[in-house]
């Protein structure tokens, strides 16, 4: 009797349904989240160029109804990303990219055995699967280094960091990402360089983002900037030293247990 005549709950504003989901309002709840130009999509999209404040601090107090929850717009940064994929494994663009970069002229490269070659092909190939995967696992080393980098009460705690990037980090896959894709099919050399610059740009969005959600001066943020750039290069060499010995660790007891790890080795030159 509370909701009879009502569509809307009035304590929290949520869409109230009672009939059975159908493929029709499946397509009405897509179109209002994703379509047109008065959706959350769109309105989280922008503010996250003009007023990153709004958004992301928003979204820790609480405000979550104009803009697409973090989760949610990192889903979409997901499904991008598995087609950029797809589109990578459909084209020849990494033999372009080895050209580009030089790889394939190296004197490592050329050292190569075909069996090492075959192997560093299959390695590139599954490393693109796991583009997603890798995508999740990248978000709490940003939010430590970015916890160590703003250490103090006054400034978020490791969860609202985490926050934070589901929202910066997503969003710059979302904006990078059909750029690449268009540039693989136009231009390969360029979508070689176009892939450092991205990370330029991320890198640059992000310090926007967190000057003006901390109302940081161009000073502050120059150098936390710095700090973060030498926190985030430690945890990555940590985070190698412990994947080694993680990977030691399971061949030897992989090794006692009577498994055959000479997969796992690199082969040995004839």
């Amino acid at each position: 009797m509370l909701y009879a005549g009502h569509t809307h709950c009035a304590s929290c504003g949520a869409k109230w349904l009672e009939n059975r989901i159908t493929m029709r309002q499946v397509a009405a709840d897509f179109s209002d989240m994703y379509l047109g130009f008065d959706t959350k999509f769109v309105h989280t999209y922008y503010d996250l160029f003009k007023k990153p404040e709004a958004v992301i601090n928003g979204y820790l107090n609480g405000r979550r109804v104009y803009y697409m929850d973090a989760v949610r717009y990192l889903l979409l940064a997901l499904f991008i990303t598995g087609i950029y994929v797809f589109v990578i494994k459909q084209t020849n663009v990494m033999d372009e990219y080895m050209k580009v970069s030089g790889i394939q002229d190296s004197i490592a490269f050329s050292n190569m055995s075909p069996e090492q070659i075959e192997q560093q092909m299959a390695f590139s190939s599954a490393f693109m699967d796991y583009q997603g995967i890798i995508l999740l696992l990248t978000i709490p080393l940003l939010a430590i280094a970015g916890r160590i980098t703003f250490w103090g009460k006054k400034h978020f705690n490791f969860t609202e960091h985490v926050v934070f990037f589901l929202y910066t980090y997503g969003h710059m896959v979302i904006v990078t990402t059909p750029i690449s894709i268009l540039l693989i099919y136009i231009s390969p050399p360029v979508f070689y360089y176009w892939s450092f610059i991205g990370y330029l740009f991320m890198f640059l969005h992000t310090a926007y983002c967190y000057k003006r959600c901390f109302q940081l001066d161009t000073g502050t943020i120059i150098l936390k900037s710095m700090i973060s750039i030498i926190v985030m290069g430690a945890l990555i060499v940590l985070t190698i030293i412990i994947g080694i010995i993680l990977f030691i660790t399971f061949l030897v007891i992989a090794e006692k247990s009577g498994y055959d790890i000479s997969n796992f080795l690199p082969a040995q030159p004839a």
